[in-house]
């Protein structure tokens, strides 16, 4: 073997290496971008469910599972009239990477 052809040889073999290193970030990057998704739906959902419950969750609206609001996860919620006796609920969740969620429902106008 030539000084040539083991040159030859380490530059196929570090492009190949390089190749493998760029599918590991990639799936990387997925695995995080999937679970800072997953975590903004949860909070949107739970949010949503303290809303239409009313004041059986009241002092748990906001609070975030696993300390998501430290993670800087921003949530804001809004309460619409849609119709007589009817209020749109709408909840949308800020990931700290500027990607948003936004859950809309439709529920009855709770009464005291």
């Amino acid at each position: 073997m030539t000084l040539l052809e083991a040159l030859v040889a380490l530059v196929i073999l570090s492009l190949s290496v390089v190749g493998y290193l760029d599918v590991f970030q990639s799936g990387a990057r997925s695995v995080r971008d999937a679970s800072e998704w997953t975590r903004t739906v949860a909070l949107a959902e739970s949010a949503m469910e303290g809303a239409t419950l009313g004041d059986a969750l009241q002092s748990q609206q906001g609070m975030a599972p696993d300390g998501a609001r430290a993670a800087g996860y921003e949530e804001r919620m809004e309460v619409r009239p849609w119709r007589p006796g009817v209020n749109e609920i709408v909840v949308t969740v800020t990931a700290p990477r500027g990607t948003t969620f936004t859950l809309r429902r439709l529920a009855r106008e709770r009464r005291p």
